[in-house]
């Protein structure tokens, strides 16, 4: 069994790969800058390992953390995302760019691999073709343009110091957990639709949606067993048009008209392949969308969110 630290622990996708690790019996440490831990809790793992309160711009914290526990992979996720990022550049850019750094010089002096979240959004608008993971990256916010430059300082870290790391770009994290970000507005429109309350998707076109376990089972499968030299691998999942994502949580939530979406795409293309991440770590077979909804309701209503 393993021991891994995960950054970030407390959010959406680190409240799934810790519960994820747990139950495959391996021992995790948290670091979250948060004191908010309702992921946890939803998930029913909150106090379930050892959390420490830590910032991931503070170099000489995390190199304390990663020497005390002696870890045999780190998950870095601990972010801030897309609306902090254009309202707070100079802080984003300590945050996700400053903290990655700090990850991967530690993994060069303490010699573990590091698996950190990058993003979809290093790309930019559909190209009408399915896309590779060196394919159009014109990242169109400062989130894309930080995760980007993640990527890159992986590459070279890699390069000149023999880093091992593996990145990976979700698009669309939907489930439980799910409530930050402009993305989340898949997961707060079941919420909403589940509670009988009207709610409005900020945007329209085509998305890849990818269910946060299924994301925190990618961090996990590269961490146990990681790749030579820096890998990036995107994540693919359901690539659906935000209308059909509307017409079936009317019909997971059996409710009519609540729903509302924009009509703008994002600026990001949804038809991107993953055929490095499955030859390298598959078959890998992701939740269809309709389970997906389907567990997230029961997830909530055994916590009675709904």
């Amino acid at each position: 069994m393993a021991k891994v630290v995960v950054s970030g622990i407390a959010g959406c996708i680190g409240s799934w790969v810790a519960l994820h690790l747990l139950s495959g019996g391996h021992e995790v440490v948290g670091l979250d800058f948060s004191e908010e831990h309702h992921r946890l809790r939803l998930l029913g793992i909150d106090g379930a390992f050892p959390l420490y309160r830590a910032d991931v711009r503070d170099f000489d914290a995390l190199r304390d953390h990663v020497r005390q526990a002696q870890p045999d992979a780190v998950i870095h996720l601990a972010a801030f995302q897309v609306p902090t990022c254009k309202a707070r550049p100079l802080a984003c850019v300590e945050v996700n760019v400053g903290g990655t750094l700090n990850f991967l010089e530690l993994a060069r002096s303490e010699g573990f691999p590091l698996v950190y979240a990058s993003s979809a959004a290093v790309f930019g608008p559909d190209l009408g073709r399915t896309l590779g993971e060196l394919e159009g990256l014109t990242p169109q916010n400062l989130y894309g343009v930080f995760k980007r430059t993640g990527e890159e300082m992986a590459r070279i870290y890699a390069q000149d110091y023999g880093v091992r790391s593996a990145g990976f770009r979700p698009y669309v994290v939907y489930g439980p957990g799910r409530d930050v970000g402009m993305t989340a507005d898949i997961t707060l429109a079941l919420l909403h639709a589940a509670r009988g309350e009207p709610f409005h998707i900020r945007f329209g076109g085509t998305v890849a949606l990818q269910h946060a376990s299924d994301v925190a089972r990618a961090f996990i499968a590269a961490a146990l067993d990681p790749p030579e030299g820096a890998r990036v691998y995107n994540l693919r999942g359901a690539v659906v048009a935000v209308p059909e994502i509307v017409a079936l949580i009317e019909r997971v939530t059996e409710t009519r008209g609540l729903i509302t979406h924009g009509t703008s795409p994002l600026p990001i293309a949804a038809d991107i392949s993953d055929a490095a991440f499955q030859r390298d770590y598959g078959p890998f077979a992701y939740k269809d969308l309709e389970t997906g909804f389907r567990e997230t309701l029961e997830v909530w209503r055994a916590g009675a969110h709904v």
